[in-house]
């Protein structure tokens, strides 16, 4: 009985020291994503294509929900390892309040989507203005360039924009194989709807993820809770 005891006891530690390992690697991951995530987006943040909270909110959460990972799988191997109770609390009050700021994640991506769509269609048409109007701007037209290459769109809602905006479709708007660019021979999308459609393509995805993950937490924080409890008894 002793010696399953211990057995149970050692796998017991052996998974859960995994799921720490597992929050830890996940944790450095999201940090290195909202890394790149910053340099990519600064040519757009320049041009002040989207408003501020749209284009570094996700980045600043991405990086907040990376540090506090990376904090709840240190707790948690540090504790397990050493045994040590206050590390173990640590993780569990680290572990509670990851699983409240990702709801509340979920549930602001889920308000603010139809605003976030909002947003990028107008500061997409201010951008199409200042890049290839007079007196156009380096940072505008390279972001936009961008975002018109990136996702093979042609202006905020259609390459009519340009039409409306007395403004040339520009070469980017059209495939290379494409000799004139014109609003019949452009990419058909508008980079507002593009994005939209991106972003609805990766919700569904990310939402699936976090509820698998969720799930996980809380059979971690099970887990650390009565790894506690027993350490308590034991001692």
């Amino acid at each position: 009985m002793g010696c399953c005891a211990t057995c149970c006891e050692g796998l017991f530690r052996f998974i859960l020291f995994i799921f720490n390992l597992g929050l830890l690697g996940a944790g450095i991951a999201l940090l290195v994503v909202g890394g790149i995530a910053s340099k990519e987006f600064q040519d757009y943040a320049d041009a002040n294509l989207f408003e501020s909270r749209y284009l570094w909110g996700p980045v600043v959460l991405a990086i907040v929900v990376g540090v506090l990972l990376v904090l709840v799988g240190f707790f948690g191997i540090g504790g397990l390892c050493c045994k040590n109770k206050c590390m173990l609390k640590a993780f569990i009050v680290f572990l509670v309040i990851l699983m409240i700021l990702e709801i509340s994640m979920m549930v602001l991506a889920f308000v603010y989507r139809d605003q976030g769509e909002d947003s990028a269609r107008d500061g997409i048409r201010k951008a199409m203005v200042k890049a290839y109007g007079s007196g156009a701007d380096t940072k505008t037209k390279k972001a936009l360039d961008k975002l018109q290459s990136e996702f093979k769109c042609c202006g905020s809602t259609n390459a009519t924009d340009y039409k409306v905006a007395n403004l040339a479709v520009p070469p980017v708007c059209c495939s290379d194989t494409v000799t004139v660019c014109r609003e019949d021979t452009a990419y058909m999308k508008g980079c507002s709807t593009a994005l939209f459609d991106s972003f609805q393509k990766y919700t569904v995805g990310l939402f699936i993820v976090c509820i698998v993950f969720a799930i996980l937490q809380v059979i971690g924080l099970i887990m650390a809770i009565k790894f506690l409890r027993d350490e308590d008894k034991g001692s």
